[in-house]
C-alpha cells in the first residue's frame, strides 16, 4: 500500500501540472477504468472494503480496520492484486501511464484529486479508485 499511494500522488500531480481544460470526470473515469483491472485478482472480502471505505467518513481508518479484519488469505490476496499498480509493465500501470500522456489539466494535485473524487462520487464499480484518493486527500490533511 505504502507504494500505490506515492504512485497515486505521482500520477495525479503529472495531470496536475500540465495545462489544458478541465477533464476530470472523463480523466477520474479513466482511472477508475485501470485500476479496475486488477478488480478480478481481488476477493469480495476485499471489494466490500474498498465499497465500505469508498463512502465512510474517514476512507483511510475505515480501510486500515478493516484490512486488519480480512483473513490472512484475502489480505495477501489484496496485496499482490495493489502492487500490480506499482509493477512496470503491469496492465494497470501501463493503463495510468497512458492516462498521463493523454490528460492534461490545470491545478494543483489537491485540486486534482478532489475534482476527480467529486467527480466519481455515486459511481457504481468505482469504490477501489475513490477509495484510494480519498486516503491521499486524508494523508494530505
Amino acid at each position: 500500500m505504502k507504494k500505490i499511494l506515492p504512485l497515486l500522488a505521482l500520477t495525479l500531480a503529472i495531470a496536475a501540472c500540465n495545462s489544458g481544460k478541465d477533464k476530470y470526470p472523463e480523466m477520474a473515469q479513466s482511472m477508475c477504468d485501470c485500476f479496475n483491472k486488477i478488480k478480478d485478482s481481488l476477493p469480495p472480502s476485499a471489494m466490500k472494503l474498498f465499497e465500505k471505505a469508498a463512502v465512510a467518513p474517514s476512507a483511510k481508518e475505515t480501510y486500515e480496520s478493516g484490512a486488519k479484519e480480512l483473513s490472512p488469505e484475502d489480505l495477501q490476496r489484496m496485496m499482490s492484486a495493489l502492487l500490480q499498480v506499482s509493477k512496470p509493465g503491469s496492465a494497470v500501470s501501463d493503463c495510468l501511464s497512458e492516462m498521463d500522456k493523454k490528460y492534461k489539466t490545470a491545478g494543483t494535485q489537491k485540486e486534482a484529486t478532489a475534482k476527480m473524487i467529486d467527480a466519481l462520487k455515486g459511481s457504481a464499480g468505482c469504490e477501489m479508485m475513490i477509495t484510494m484518493m480519498r486516503m491521499q486527500q486524508e494523508k494530505g490533511k
